[in-house]
């Protein structure tokens, strides 16, 4: 009853309504309130996809391939699954209804109010402090506003005397007796390793590409006032103490060891004789001076820089640590992006310059994408409620979307759009969405995919010479980009084929016993999506960058070997999946041949990457339980009885054939041999009728299958002299002649026709 009297849009958001007219809900969002008398509740959709007809816009190169059937099985009309067809095209205009909803104020008229209109309010009502800070407590505004007011009343003997009061939140809380003191922020850590520029060069173009954390424009600008002033502090007689002219930039040398503490563990690891242990000890002692730094600042303050500091933490801790680390970094950039309110329309916007509407606007999208493809691996989902987000998705058009912004790179656009379908995981109520929601998932995977390929991410692309990538956009004043990693774009792919994974891998439960009824779920598409992750890996590896510790490289592997032992096991695609497990096993034993190596030679540590044997002994051992249990059956089988006997019982004897009981050794191609040998006899007699002529061409019968045709025809002769039975009677002439009327049709099986 009452989702019989809410509003259009509270149904769709399933959130309560008064049922008046406005709702109240709709009243306070000043949006349209309609109520619809044909709503159905078949379908649940988010704002998370793309309506059909942008689509159409999008991608025109497409248009033929969606008037043919859809790829992945989209409702036909028929008597059978009609109300399926229904229910789909209701959830589809449900979805539109709800792209026009977001947008009211543009789409529909407002309604007439007689309060009068105040553009000023919006600006009247925003902090006037610098800080990118979001509050709407207007009342702490009250008191500035005020004695300004009154300050700009008084003459200027009298404005010497008085003092406005500062931007703060006056009568926060009754401490007084005991402020807790602020941590003193740690020292520089001391380090030497030669050229940091080759550090920093190497995260621009192997690290920082993926997800555009950093502004490489700006960071390198600021790399180079940041040296300058190091350089001035060291000549300085002032700075007695080392830290006078760099107390202001701690946050920046923070940034700037995160950077190099990725870039050395990457860099490092990478090598084909594993990492100098020494550069391995001074990466941990600038991440531990970074974090430090970070945690204090972040627990007094909030800006931009911190949540990109939170950023790198997150990345380099999901490369080299514990879950719970991770993301306890990662919810700290998220906690700190929804109260900054970077993900909505922040009234803040109005006073700010345009580059801090980029800042927030890419570092957004940046936390975003962590959000949601981070919380795909780990199975949680939403840190960033989508009730946090106003902002519109970007298009598929790249060139429009940086058309003033050099920040944003193509993997990083490419994210965004991963992280968009990994919305549909995010926002499901259950494990079991519907089959209209798989229906759309599965849509936006043939779109993204195909777009994959229209931009030069194609597997076999991948490390390709001249393959990699150069965006050109349609402004003259842009200059070109640089090309993009090949080891990027492999990242691309393979957190695309993790997202393909996490939606479809659900169904790899029905080969073990636990049955999971959708026809949503596609085992083509988890196939599809191993064989795309060993094509990928394989490419890494003999490119030499297999020991390049991306996160994914492991988990996937691990990924695709449980998936093929499964399949194995339940006897579907068996030929494809040993293939799948001995490739994996493959590329597993190569990683856990790496070791670490000094400067001549000695092994040092056995092995580089320790998590490698867990996953070798878990999938060996899940390979040799399957083998004791094949064997196991081979025996049960050959105990209950494998001795068939001969094989005279399945061999059925045709007189007008010339097969007898005699005939033990049949040749190669006997029927064809056999009809020869009955032609020539010289007591067969050969039918004198013309052979047909196909109806179209000059083709005919070949004249072996024509010449064995001939002797069945009607015309001809089926007497046998030598085989007839010496007391006059046929015992199988009755059927024999009954036989042959079918078989008389036999002479147009080679029948060729321009279809």
């Amino acid at each position: 009853m009452r989702v019989s009297k809410a509003c259009d849009r509270c149904r769709t958001q399933k959130i309560k309504c008064s049922g008046t007219h406005p709702c109240n809900t709709c009243t306070k969002h000043k949006k349209e309130c309609t109520y619809s008398t044909n709503f159905t509740t078949g379908g649940n959709t988010t704002t998370a996809g793309v309506s059909s007809a942008k689509e159409q816009m999008l991608f025109p190169q497409y248009k033929k391939q969606k008037l043919l059937v859809e790829p992945f099985g989209l409702p036909v009309v028929n008597k059978t699954n009609e109300k399926d067809y229904i229910s789909h095209l209701e959830n589809r205009v449900q979805y539109l209804e709800n792209l026009l909803s977001n947008d009211t104020a543009r789409t529909f008229k407002d309604i007439t109010s007689e309060e009068p209109e105040n553009a000023e309010l919006e600006k009247i009502l925003i902090s006037p402090s610098s800080k990118w800070r979001f509050s709407r407590r207007h009342q702490n505004l009250l008191i500035i506003q005020l004695c300004k007011s009154m300050y700009n009343n008084l003459s200027e003997e009298s404005q010497q005397l008085v003092t406005i009061p500062r931007t703060q939140y006056f009568g926060w809380n009754m401490s007084g007796c005991n402020y807790l003191t602020s941590e003193e922020l740690p020292k520089l850590p001391e380090f030497e390793f030669l050229n940091t520029e080759q550090y920093i060069d190497f995260f621009f173009e192997e690290i920082n590409p993926l997800f555009a954390i950093l502004h490489e424009t700006v960071f390198r600008e600021q790399v180079v006032a940041y040296d300058k002033l190091l350089k001035e502090q060291l000549t300085s007689s002032k700075n007695s103490d080392g830290d006078y002219k760099t107390n202001q930039t701690r946050l920046f040398s923070a940034k700037l060891y995160l950077v190099y503490a990725l870039a050395i563990r990457f860099q490092e690891m990478q090598k084909p004789k594993g990492p100098s242990l020494e550069m391995l000890k001074i990466e941990e002692k600038l991440f531990k001076y970074a974090h430090k730094v970070v945690a204090i600042l972040g627990f007094e303050w909030e800006s931009f820089e911190l949540i990109q500091s939170w950023l790198l933490i997150t990345l380099y801790l999901r490369t080299t640590h514990r879950q719970t680390s991770c993301f306890h970094a990662l919810g700290q950039a998220i906690t700190m992006t929804k109260y900054m309110g970077i993900g909505s329309d922040n009234p803040k916007l109005a006073t700010s310059t345009p580059y801090e509407r980029l800042k927030a606007k890419r570092i957004f999208w940046c936390v975003y994408s962590f959000d949601r493809l981070f919380g795909l691996q780990t199975g949680r989902y939403c840190g960033l409620r989508d009730e946090d987000i106003s902002r519109e998705f970007p298009t598929y058009d790249f060139a429009e979307e940086t058309k003033r912004d050099d920040w944003l790179t193509l993997p990083a656009f490419a994210l965004i759009h991963l992280a968009r379908i990994s919305n549909f995981v995010h926002t499901s109520v259950n494990d079991h969405p519907t089959l209209i929601k798989y229906q759309q998932i599965n849509k936006e995977l043939v779109i993204i995919h195909d777009w994959f390929n229209s931009i030069g991410f194609r597997n076999d692309l991948i490390f390709n010479k001249g393959a990699d990538l150069e965006v050109n956009s349609e402004d003259a004043d842009k200059p070109v980009e640089k090309p993009i990693s090949s080891l990027i774009k492999a990242q691309v792919k393979l957190h695309y084929y993790d997202l393909v994974m996490c939606i479809h891998g659900k169904v790899l439960f029905n080969f073990i016993g636990r049955r999971i009824v959708s026809n949503g779920l596609k085992l083509e598409m988890v196939l599809d999506a191993s064989r795309g992750i060993i094509e990928v890996l394989d490419k890494v590896n003999k490119a030499g960058y297999l020991y390049t510790p991306w996160y994914l490289v492991l988990l996937l592997l691990f990924n695709v070997g449980v998936n093929a032992v499964t399949l194995v096991n339940s006897g579907v695609f068996v030929d494809q999946c040993r293939t799948l497990l001995k490739d994996t096993i493959k590329l597993l034993q190569v990683l856990k041949r790496a070791s670490v190596r000094n400067e001549n030679g000695k092994l040092v540590i056995r092995e580089r990457f320790k998590m490698v044997r867990e996953c070798l002994w878990a999938l060996k051992m899940a390979n040799k339980i399957l083998s004791l249990r094949l064997q196991e059956d081979i025996k049960a089988l050959n105990t209950i009885g494998t001795d068939h006997g001969s094989s005279e019982v399945n061999r059925q004897m045709f007189t007008q054939l010339g097969v007898s009981d005699e005939q033990t050794t049949k040749p190669k191609d006997e029927f064809n041999e056999l009809f020869e040998k009955q032609l020539h006899r010289s007591d067969a007699p050969i039918d004198s009728t013309p052979r047909p002529v196909l109806a179209h061409g000059d083709d005919s019968i070949t004249p072996s299958s024509s010449a064995s045709l001939e002797y069945f025809a009607p015309g001809g002769d089926h007497s046998n002299p030598g085989n007839a039975n010496p007391n006059g009677e046929d015992p199988v002439a009755d059927v024999d002649n009954l036989l042959g009327n079918l078989q008389w049709f036999d002479q147009w099986l080679d029948f060729k026709y321009d279809f």
